[in-house]
């Protein structure tokens, strides 16, 4: 054998072992992949049946060109660099970097600690419990105890509206002399009976005398001829006690007087005394036992006099006052 045959023989056999090493010492490129196309173009095509060992396939094409150093070894083996390694498998671009469960996905962007529970909890559980809890029970209870005990107020008579000027209880009338007249001024009228004029529910001053004195700010009533008579009921009211309460002064300014208050179904009662001053003062006599809601209406009624003393009464105002 000379040498140009040696030196194919040699050839071929190296082609043989890198065509064998090619394909079955790399698994990741071998079977099915893009690199196995060596195999077939070397082993079963023209390369070794033709002018494989005498022309220039060995030296040029076949040993120098393609299939040693482009086809099997870099080629292939540059495929399984690029695509398994750095791009499809585990290191770079897959599982830790881009969907993996500990840097992006996992911690960044759905972890419930962050995002979820901890903001809406706080946000739900303290806030609607502040709002529900301390809101509720402060609006609920303070507020609600304090409209029922002060709108209720104190015990009612049905039927009556003002509450007393002078003390406990609810205004049945309430009637004064401050107009330079001897025609009354109603400013409360909650008796039973409609009030008109010189009928059984009026209020008028009458008799010898009477007339206004202290420059239009009271009436002048005496022991016998001037009067005040005050006719009412009650007929139908529910009360446990009664207060008249008169303003006046004595119109003597030398001795007092008294007020004698009388009633046509249980008498007089006298009270005082009213002071000689210039002032106007409140004076006031317990009327339970001469009032009841069975009193016959057409016998209800209070005259007011003087009494004793001076036996001049500058009357300026006067008020009936029942307690539940």
């Amino acid at each position: 054998m000379d040498g140009r045959a040696r030196r194919g023989a040699a050839a071929l056999v190296w082609v043989l072992l890198v065509a064998g090493a090619s394909g079955c010492g790399d698994p990741g490129a071998g079977e099915g992949d893009a690199g196995a196309a060596p195999d077939g173009a070397v082993t079963d095509g023209a390369t070794l049946d033709g002018a494989t060992l005498d022309g220039a396939t060995l030296d040029g094409a076949t040993l120098d060109g393609a299939t040693p150093d482009a086809g099997s070894s870099d080629a292939g083996s540059s495929e399984a660099d690029a695509g398994d390694i750095d791009a499809g498998t585990f290191a770079d671009g897959g599982v830790p970097d881009g969907g993996g469960s500990d840097d992006a996905g996992a911690a960044d962007a759905s972890a419930p600690e962050d995002a979820g529970e901890p903001d809406a909890g706080l946000d739900a559980g303290t806030d609607a419990g502040l709002d529900a809890g301390t809101d509720a029970g402060t609006d609920a209870g303070t507020d609600a105890g304090t409209d029922a005990g002060t709108d209720a107020g104190p015990p009612r008579i049905p039927g009556l509206d003002t509450p007393c000027s002078q003390g406990p209880g609810w205004s049945l009338w309430r009637f004064g002399f401050h107009r330079d007249s001897t025609s009354p001024a109603i400013e409360v009228w909650d008796a039973t009976c409609d009030y008109r004029p010189l009928s059984a529910c009026s209020v008028v001053a009458f008799g010898s005398g009477v007339r206004s004195v202290m420059g239009g700010t009271a009436v002048l009533v005496t022991t016998s001829s001037g009067t005040v008579r005050v006719r009412y009921s009650v007929a139908g009211l529910s009360f446990s006690g009664a207060t008249l309460h008169v303003q006046a002064r004595s119109y003597s300014t030398g001795s007092s007087t008294d007020v004698r208050a009388w009633s046509p179904l249980y008498g007089a009662t006298t009270f005082g005394p009213v002071d000689n001053d210039f002032t106007y003062d409140w004076y006031a006599a317990d009327w339970s036992a001469s009032l009841s809601p069975s009193d016959d209406p057409l016998l209800t009624a209070i005259e007011l006099n003087a009494s004793g003393g001076s036996g001049q009464l500058a009357l300026r105002e006067v008020e009936l006052c029942l307690e539940p």
